[in-house]
């Protein structure tokens, strides 16, 4: 029985430290596609619209 209360305990404070740190990461990860998209829409022409396929050029560096 002690076991068993021990490993449910190990799993559940698994469990917590895994959902924090997704949090953290997935908030820097989220910032930072952001500003690829940010660099990528730069050097696009922004102009020819939907040449590509895609109505804009904003909507083609998220694709990318």
């Amino acid at each position: 029985m002690t076991a068993a209360l021990v490993l449910g305990g190990i799993g559940l404070v698994a469990a917590i430290l895994l959902s924090i740190a997704r949090r953290a990461l997935a908030s820097r990860q989220d910032s930072n596609a952001d500003a690829v998209v940010t660099a990528i829409d730069a050097i696009l022409p922004q102009s020819q619209c939907a040449q590509c396929g895609y109505p804009g050029c904003r909507p083609y560096a998220q694709a990318v």
